[in-house]
């Protein structure tokens, strides 16, 4: 068995460097486009809005003035709305800068994929080990 080196030339060396460079490029544009995330929310209500930064933390929250009217449950009640619509549209965001889909794996689809990604992972260990050892076995002068 020959054994051939792959031929580059200089113009495939150009080629790929600039696009490793783009891919670099466009990986920080994307790292900035996360940083830049922000999330608002608003209550059921209206009366409460909230903002959140590209980590889901609090930045801000505004009353109407009819909040005063409600009593402290409900106002309590008014804010947790509002920061969880803010950190749900910043997780939006997020995920669609990402490319991950919105729908939530439950418990037992995670477990089933990684059963699945486990089963491929064996078997194409085995198979590398296989050709592996069927060409340790083979006399190099044969050729």
């Amino acid at each position: 068995m020959a054994w051939h080196a792959m031929d580059y030339t200089e113009n495939d060396i150009d080629r790929l460097m600039r696009e490793n460079q783009r891919e670099l490029r466009d990986l920080a544009d994307a790292a900035q486009s996360l940083r830049e995330v922000v999330g608002r929310g608003e209550s059921r209500s209206g009366l409460t809005k909230a903002v959140v930064d590209a980590d889901g933390r609090l930045q801000s929250v505004t009353f109407a003035p009819r909040v005063l009217r409600l009593d402290v449950a409900a106002l309590q009640d008014e804010v947790v709305q509002a920061v969880r619509q803010a950190q749900e549209d910043q997780d939006r965001q997020t995920r669609g800068l990402l490319g991950v889909p919105e729908a939530q794996l439950g418990l037992e689809d995670i477990q089933r994929q990684f059963e699945e990604f486990r089963d491929l992972f064996a078997a194409e260990t085995s198979e590398r080990n296989m050709r592996m050892r069927r060409l340790a076995e083979r006399d190099p002068y044969d050729d």
